[in-house]
């Protein structure tokens, strides 16, 4: 698993819906996506269940079951291939958002792999901290 977390220099009532808004926010910040389609949502109570579909590199595509509630989210690919955790919350009285990126392969000998998934999500926050500073 890689981690980072940020201050982000937009409000929080701004950041959360942009940053879930995924077929759209993913692509712009996440190094990885190329593509990401909402291929269902459903609302249970304060919870949004979303099945989606995310494109990396030529032809590599990857399904995930996303839980979506204000300030978290998680996104679990199918057969637990990947998992990323987005969670944020208001900072200086809802003026900044603090941001905290995972990302995660949860299979044996995955261990390997944590410099290029630490790096991926050091770029992310670093684009999504260029974006929130441009006003997204």
């Amino acid at each position: 698993a890689a981690l980072a977390e940020v201050v982000l220099d937009a409000p929080y009532d701004t950041t959360w819906p942009w940053v879930t808004d995924l077929a759209n926010s993913v692509p712009r910040f996440d190094t990885q996506v190329r593509r990401l389609e909402v291929r269902s949502r459903r609302t249970e109570g304060d919870v949004e269940r979303l099945a989606i579909t995310a494109w990396s590199g030529p032809g590599i595509r990857l399904a995930f079951d996303v839980w979506l509630e204000d300030g978290f989210c998680l996104m679990r690919g199918r057969h637990r291939l990947y998992v990323v955790v987005m969670a944020a919350r208001p900072e200086e009285g809802g003026r900044r958002t603090r941001f905290v990126h995972v990302e995660a392969v949860p299979l044996p000998g995955a261990r390997v792999m944590r410099g290029a998934l630490q790096r991926a999500v050091d770029a992310d926050l670093r684009n999504l901290a260029r974006l929130a500073a441009s006003g997204f």
